[in-house]
């Protein structure tokens, strides 16, 4: 995995060799408008105008409107798994699956999210390897 610098410092984002992006938001912060512009911004720098799946554990994160905004406002993912571990961590993924025009999940495992989001893309796959 390829970390991926950030301006924000309450996020971690990665690009896997499959070309997965794995954001992890750190437990117990508030991710601002700006935060989430940061990702936008990296993910966007580094997928040009391809668009690949992305994993983010939202566990014990606050996410400001202003987040919620920016992050349902730009189509920059190919599909989204989201990953918590709470009652509290649903409902904060459940405001940020709304309105989705991608694929998207929630789920309370990285293992499960990842599976999910590679059986997802596997026919695709399978059908570019076969021409």
């Amino acid at each position: 995995m390829a970390e991926i610098a950030l301006t924000c410092t309450n996020a971690k984002l990665d690009l896997d060799a499959e070309g997965t992006f794995h954001l992890t938001w750190k437990p117990g912060s508030t991710v601002s408008a700006a935060d989430a512009g940061a990702v936008v911004a990296a993910v966007q720098a580094m997928s040009g105008t391809s668009r690949q799946p992305m994993i983010v554990e939202v566990v014990d994160v606050c996410m400001s409107p202003g987040a919620r905004e920016t992050l349902l406002g730009t189509r920059f993912v190919s599909a989204v798994a989201l990953v918590g571990t709470s009652v509290v961590d649903r409902v904060v993924a459940a405001a940020l699956l709304r309105q989705q025009d991608c694929p998207h999940g929630y789920f309370t495992s990285v293992d499960v999210a990842r599976q999910w989001l590679g059986q997802l893309f596997a026919p695709a796959a399978e059908e570019g390897s076969a021409a």
